[in-house]
């Protein structure tokens, strides 16, 4: 299990905003895919964002009625994660940060996935159930 890479237990293929969307459509967005947090990127898919649940929940209550972009909300200051980063990397800077999303991103900068608390929480409950933590991710 020391080996483990983020390739090994991010979500791929992760659901992605622009700064120009509403934050209407990025709430919408994660209550219908029971996302919290979602990388902003542009149109090379390079991370230029992130917006949580929280950050649209804040809006919507400084803002009430109005109108804003995922720009407005967003926040800039983004840690990212190399695909082939350990896994250990990523809990140690989340545990220090505070952080509880990562965007992955491959060696050109392309955004690849996401790993979150709740991929650690599923590695922790494959791990005490004495499950393979290699075998593919549940929600991968």
């Amino acid at each position: 299990m020391s080996n483990l890479t983020i390739r090994d237990m991010m979500v791929p293929n992760v659901k992605t905003l622009h700064e120009d969307d509403s934050i209407t459509l990025a709430g919408w967005d994660m209550a219908v895919s029971e996302f919290r947090h979602m990388p902003v990127v542009d149109h090379a898919r390079r991370v230029v964002g992130i917006v949580s649940d929280r950050d649209v929940l804040r809006a919507a209550a400084m803002h009430p009625g109005e109108s804003l972009s995922v720009t407005q909300v967003m926040s800039r200051d983004v840690r990212l994660i190399s695909v082939n980063s350990h896994a250990m990397e990523a809990a140690a800077h989340m545990l220090e940060s505070k952080h509880s999303a990562l965007p992955v991103v491959d060696a050109d900068g392309t955004l690849v996935g996401i790993v979150t608390t709740t991929d650690f929480v599923e590695l922790a409950r494959r791990a005490l159930a004495g499950i393979d933590v290699n075998l593919p991710h549940a929600r991968a």
